[in-house]
């Protein structure tokens, strides 16, 4: 009897491991022409979860312990969502020359990732005519007609999925997308025709009418905290103006009833817009009180720290750049006038727009006492030496490859364009000054030649 216990005890011990075992994620396949060795498995947030190795054929298999939901998959420069079951036997082929047109799935899981794989075809095709330069030129009408349509072909490539929890994911995200074309119509108006006053008709289809900011599928979603960064945005104008980041602090502590989800969307607003609400210390303030995640307080507090030390009358930090012959500048080197610095890149569509403006800036100011320094960030200093030479691009024209730069990470350079003036002593003027097209901008030089 005790021997009939102990095989059954082995037994239930045998069938457990193996469910356990069958819980797992196997992940294979080939990425013909992959440029790595290496693709790196994320999470929602962009959070690096799992590094998974390719052989020396391009082959890869590998196990994850991963629970349910989206995923996101890099190599190089390319990059799919995934969306993983525990149990999942999933294999997936492509080649990274036509990545996303090759991409194909088989195994087990492999219905609704096919699905995300045409999705993203689909969001090609349709992508010129979702760009604002094309559906803020139709009329009111003529749009509504253009996201319905929209609407229509991702609906109708959902119906193919058969896994209803997916399906229910999908068909809030594309409610979710559809709302934010329709929140942007306005703003969009506004903006292409030059005229702050207009406003949609009252027939016209109301933006995150049937959305609830608290469904709890929503903070299952790829970009997540930017749907609801779109939702609370629209509630709080309209998109009809902006919306200083301190009332969307407040808006978000009082209608997001998720803790973990408040704390995750008051960090990316604190990470993304403390430089640019009108009062960084009443931000701040709220921020902690709003914050319950010592991580996410502790790398706010150094943004704060830097942004702090970077007011008007200080002293601003050194940097060290590079002309087209490979000849070092630093801040020292153009003492005695005020600097008016350009950050920028050349796969920045803002920032070659600005460049037009800047020259004209220059050409006005060229028997004043100021320089102008051009500084290219982020980049590949082939391409920048290419464009500066094509261009005949002129004046102070400066890069610097390094992302770590200590003067980017002082300066809190989150994102460029980025102007920055300081004044002939060295010291700073604005840390984030106008833009060329700003005409706000020519004011303010005048006063900072002028000593005032």
């Amino acid at each position: 009897m005790k021997n009939i216990i102990y095989l059954w005890l082995i037994l239930i011990g045998f069938t457990a491991c193996q469910n356990k075992k069958n819980q797992n994620i196997i992940l294979s396949g080939n990425i013909k022409n992959a440029p790595d060795n290496q693709m790196v498995l994320m999470d929602i947030h962009n959070k690096n979860l799992h590094i998974i190795r390719l052989d020396s054929t391009k082959h890869f298999t590998d196990t994850l312990k991963i629970g349910k939901g989206y995923y996101k998959l890099n190599i190089g420069n390319q990059y799919t969502w995934l969306y993983l079951k525990p149990g999942d036997r999933l294999q997936l082929t492509t080649n990274y020359k036509d990545f996303d047109n090759q991409l194909t799935y088989k195994g087990k899981g492999s219905d609704v990732n096919n699905y995300l794989a045409k999705k993203i075809l689909l969001e090609q095709k349709l992508k010129p005519k979702t760009s604002y330069n094309y559906y803020g030129k139709l009329d009111e009408k003529t749009f509504v007609k253009l996201q319905d349509s929209i609407a229509k072909a991702y609906n109708d490539l959902l119906k193919s999925v058969k896994d209803k929890e997916f399906k229910n994911l999908e068909s809030l995200r594309n409610k979710l997308e559809q709302a934010q074309l329709i929140s942007r119509y306005p703003m969009v108006k506004r903006f292409l025709t030059n005229n702050p006053n207009y406003q949609v008709p009252a027939d016209f289809p109301k933006a995150y009418a049937n959305i609830d900011i608290n469904d709890t599928l929503i903070k299952k979603l790829p970009q997540a905290i930017g749907y609801i960064n779109d939702y609370v945005e629209h509630k709080l104008s309209g998109r009809g103006k902006e919306v200083d980041p301190i009332e969307k602090l407040r808006f978000a502590a009082k209608n997001i009833k998720d803790q973990n989800f408040l704390d995750k969307f008051a960090y990316k607003e604190a990470d993304y817009n403390l430089l640019y609400t009108k009062d960084i210390d009443k931000f701040y303030e709220l921020f902690n009180k709003i914050e319950k995640k010592s991580d996410y307080k502790a790398k706010i507090k150094t943004k704060y720290d830097n942004i702090k030390a970077m007011q008007p009358g200080v002293p601003s930090p050194d940097f060290t750049a590079y002309d087209i012959n490979g000849k070092a500048y630093h801040l020292k080197d153009f003492a005695g006038k005020p600097l008016y610095i350009d950050l920028w890149a050349t796969w920045c569509g803002p920032c070659r727009a600005e460049i037009p403006f800047l020259e004209k800036i220059k050409e006005q100011y060229k028997d004043k006492p100021i320089n102008f320094v051009s500084f290219d960030v982020y980049d590949d200093k082939a391409k920048w030496e290419q464009m500066v030479k094509q261009q005949k691009m002129s004046g102070w024209q400066l890069i610097n490859t390094d992302k770590n730069l200590p003067f980017l990470k002082k300066y809190v350079v989150d994102g460029i364009p980025r102007f920055i003036l300081i004044d002939k002593d060295g010291k700073i003027v604005n840390a984030d000054a106008p833009r060329p097209s700003d005409k706000s901008l020519i004011p303010l030089l005048d006063k900072t030649i002028a000593g005032k």
